[in-house]
């Protein structure tokens, strides 16, 4: 025990013999004191978790908001009223990039990924007649 005492730095040894009278003066303290701090201890504790509770109902209500903003139906003439400061291409729906796809008999350009949409339906069911 002496010898794992020796190798220790100064820092751990005063920190140990701290840690050792604040154990000692809770073991020598009344049943009253003790009831005092465990309230106390237990007050804190539920300030504390009420704090992270409330920072986490925050956030989720602001995801909500962000997510309600960023539904299908908001896009409905969105061209009209564009708010710089909103993230659309964060959204799932949005896609940002070139139109590099064209379409052979009419030249229209379509996203590379994009379904076949009406362009193609009509002109087929014009070959069609």
């Amino acid at each position: 025990m002496q010898n794992l005492r020796t190798h220790r730095r100064d820092e751990e040894i005063q920190q140990g013999n701290a840690d050792v009278r604040v154990s000692m003066a809770h073991f020598r303290e009344s049943q009253e004191a003790r009831d005092v701090r465990n309230r106390q201890r237990r007050l804190e504790q539920r300030q504390a978790r009420r704090y992270v509770v409330n920072t986490r109902r925050a956030i989720d209500q602001q995801c909500q908001q962000v997510h309600r903003a960023f539904t299908s139906d908001s896009f409905l003439r969105l061209a009209f009223r564009y708010e710089p400061d909103v993230e659309y291409y964060a959204h799932s729906k949005v896609v940002i990039g070139t139109m590099d796809k064209e379409f052979p008999h009419c030249h229209a350009l379509k996203f590379k990924n994009e379904p076949a949409g009406e362009l193609r339906i009509r002109k087929s069911v014009t070959t069609g007649n």
